[in-house]
């Protein structure tokens, strides 16, 4: 018989009239021993249920920015292309997940909807909001490469991951979490102070993480062990 493999539904962004996601997530969770399924972007409620109920888990790809207006804020000058759409569907999506206990993995934009959806908040542009940052958070090159460090909290599911209490990661951003939302931890910090992780402890696994493990899986022994239990959390 064969053994029933965990489905992971991810998240997608939109490019004109094209759902849009990197191959790197599907190859992730296969290599972890999952199925990955692409959401279709949606207004459809009914929609939104029926993608809800394959689920055993969720993940919340990277992308373009939040509308900082489901945070209450204006937007500012450096904000890049918002995903109205998107953004709601992510929020009912995250809120479902955590009310019901799914596991729940969110990666780079994926962990700040996590948050907001919570309710916190981000900065909306590290340049010139977080005048202290002396971290590049958008690195130029290859995307598995490790390009700064970060500072783990031992008691997390990353420092379960990795072993260890720092570890490097490579970065792909210009904002990031400020105001954590209510049940979540910080679990990880960049040099400068930017939040690199966060976890909720009440769940079985709500885990998001500002790097971008699924181009590091291959190279990195912390990628690959965030996907194997994201994995094993869906048992």
């Amino acid at each position: 018989m064969v053994q029933k493999r965990p489905i992971i539904c991810i998240t997608c962004r939109v490019n004109l009239d094209e759902n849009v996601l990197s191959l790197h997530y599907a190859q992730a969770i296969e290599a972890a021993g999952g199925t990955a399924i692409m959401l279709p972007q949606t207004e459809d409620t009914e929609v939104l249920s029926s993608y809800f109920s394959l689920a055993d888990g969720l993940l919340l790809s990277g992308g373009g920015d939040p509308d900082s207006l489901i945070f209450n804020e204006q937007p500012h000058p450096k904000i890049g292309q918002v995903d109205p759409i998107r953004d709601q569907m992510e929020l009912s999506l995250i809120r479902q997940a955590l009310d019901h206990d799914l596991p729940t993995f969110g990666i780079c934009r994926g962990a700040q909807m996590m948050n907001i959806a919570m309710g916190g908040t981000i900065f909306q542009d590290i340049p010139s909001q977080l005048l202290t940052s002396d971290v590049n958070h958008s690195q130029q090159g290859v995307g598995w490469y490790a390009a700064h460090t970060i500072q783990i909290a031992t008691n997390s599911v990353l420092y379960q991951a990795a072993g260890a209490t720092t570890s490097r990661v490579n970065s792909f951003h210009h904002q990031a979490i400020r105001d954590l939302a209510s049940g979540f931890v910080v679990t990880a910090t960049a040099t400068d102070g930017v939040i690199e992780a966060i976890e909720n402890p009440n769940h079985t696994f709500a885990v998001g993480v500002q790097f971008h493990p699924e181009l590091m899986w291959q190279r990195h022994p912390l990628a690959a062990q965030l996907f194997k239990r994201f994995l094993d959390a869906t048992a």
